[in-house]
């Protein structure tokens, strides 16, 4: 998820490594927060591996600053990614959305579209959150909490916006991408 999201930002633009750091907390450290000790060492193994550079530029104050730019390497690595990415990254809600926040560098709507559509399986999967002793799912109707109930409340609603929107953006990528598909239910 680190690495998606390093290579995402730098594809919109050449970045300092604090203001990277920053970026890369506001999207995801909510979540997880973004450690120097996490995000240096994978600035490095990206640079290792030829997916971004580093160049000297002038600093606001008086200091250099090391300006960390994405290589033609990291833009395919980025398209990798972003064309096939790894289950978890269509599962995990925290990595779908950093997926879905580089997607535009997929350049492809047909590619785009396909990405969706398996984030829009999933979702179209029922939800198991809550379990008896014995491993079989508990409905939601009987469910004892209402925190739990207020959770599988809020997962179907978000679910459901998640998946009218999925509908709209895949029906108008493939559309730009002149690639016809019949519609859910038969329409």
């Amino acid at each position: 998820m680190l690495k998606m999201a390093i290579l995402g930002f730098l594809r919109d633009f050449p970045l300092h490594g604090y203001d990277l750091k920053n970026r890369v907390a506001s999207l995801a450290g909510h979540v997880r927060p973004v450690a120097d000790g996490t995000l240096y060492p994978t600035i490095k193994k990206l640079e290792d591996a030829q997916c971004l550079t580093r160049r000297t530029a002038p600093g606001s104050v008086a200091a250099p600053r090391h300006m960390l730019e994405i290589t033609q390497a990291g833009t395919d690595q980025l398209r990798r990614w972003l064309r096939d990415p790894e289950p978890g990254f269509i599962t995990d809600d925290n990595k779908w959305y950093v997926l879905l926040a580089f997607l535009h560098h997929l350049e492809n709507p047909r590619e785009q579209a396909l990405v969706l559509a398996r984030r829009r399986e999933f979702l179209d999967q029922p939800a198991q959150l809550f379990f008896d002793a014995n491993g079989t799912p508990i409905p939601p109707e009987q469910l004892d909490s209402p925190f739990r109930k207020g959770l599988m409340q809020i997962h179907r609603s978000t679910n459901l916006t998640e998946i009218e929107w999925l509908d709209r953006q895949i029906a108008d990528l493939n559309k730009r991408a002149g690639y016809a598909v019949r519609q859910r239910g038969g329409d």
